[in-house]
């Protein structure tokens, strides 16, 4: 028989990472049909940095 395995065992085998990941959720206003869009991405954020500005720059990547 298998073996039961848990959330726990599973996140376990990767070790420690070093960053965390945030899934940004955000509006952009169409130009062709003049209607909002929603976009999402996954940001990744190294330890020790700060969350907002990784956030910001995210954001003004992906709009130009």
């Amino acid at each position: 028989m298998a073996k039961k395995q848990s959330f726990g065992d599973k996140n376990k085998k990767g070790g420690t990472s070093d960053f965390k990941v945030a899934k940004l959720v955000f509006s952009v206003k169409s130009e062709k049909r003049n209607a909002w869009k929603f976009v999402e991405k996954n940001v990744r954020i190294p330890n020790g940095e700060n969350d907002q500005a990784i956030l910001t720059k995210a954001i003004s990547d992906s709009v130009k």
